[in-house]
């Protein structure tokens, strides 16, 4: 090993005073030989850095792209439904000038479950948006089998679950209230429907956070071996 450290830090046809010293001098130290070559040479390192972050590819630019609109663009979607939100709680605490104009034909009531049921879905995809930029993130570096992706992803399904459950809570609300007739001025028909493509969405992300954890954990180990 001594030998084959030597070779690589001397490549100058110079330095074979530093061979002949290790062939024949068996109390030579690795310190006192690179102490020698540094005085007439530049030591090159023995490995090289495997850091440097790569290049990223055009599908990750445009994903990063992607999703930084898409976080904007539901930041004022927020906005509009929290307006509604408040404007149809200002219209059932008794202001007039809003209940008469806006809500003539709508029950308020109506429409704060739904806003409120959209707000909760919007930041739901605001949250999965946030892990999504992480993610893109460790592509860009080169490294995406990290322990926190595992993380991410587990967050990513359940706030997916979160909101998909709470979009059924608001349905079956506003089922019961066109039932009793409070907001039997609405039109809207809302029905309460089970989305199996959601929760097969959920249970193959749930997949995605185990695999990704597995392979952290045997990256690890074999970081750890080598």
């Amino acid at each position: 090993m001594l030998f084959i450290y030597t070779y690589h830090i001397c490549k100058n046809s110079d330095l074979t005073l530093l061979f002949t010293l290790l062939l024949f001098n068996d109390k030579i130290t690795l310190v006192q030989i690179e102490r020698r070559a540094k005085t007439i040479m530049t030591v090159e390192p023995l490995y090289s850095d495997d850091t440097a972050p790569s290049v990223p590819s055009r599908s990750t630019v445009f994903l990063q792209g992607l999703i930084t609109f898409l976080w904007w663009a539901a930041w004022a979607v927020l906005a509009v439904f929290i307006i509604v939100f408040l404007t149809a709680s200002l219209a059932l605490a008794g202001v007039e000038p809003l209940k008469n104009q806006l809500f003539t034909e709508i029950n308020p009531v109506a429409v704060i479950v739904s806003s409120m049921s959209m707000i909760i879905g919007v930041g739901a995809f605001l949250i999965i948006l946030k892990q999504l930029r992480a993610i893109c993130q460790t592509l860009v570096i080169g490294d995406p089998f990290v322990p926190q992706n595992a993380q991410r992803l587990r967050i990513i399904w359940i706030a997916v679950a979160a909101a998909e459950v709470l979009r059924l809570l608001s349905g079956f609300f506003l089922s019961s209230l066109m039932t009793n007739g409070i907001a039997a001025q609405n039109n809207t028909v809302v029905s309460l429907d089970l989305r199996i493509s959601v929760w097969f969405l959920v249970f193959a992300f749930i997949i995605f956070a185990e695999v990704f954890r597995e392979g952290t954990r045997l990256r690890q180990e074999q970081k750890l071996t080598v």
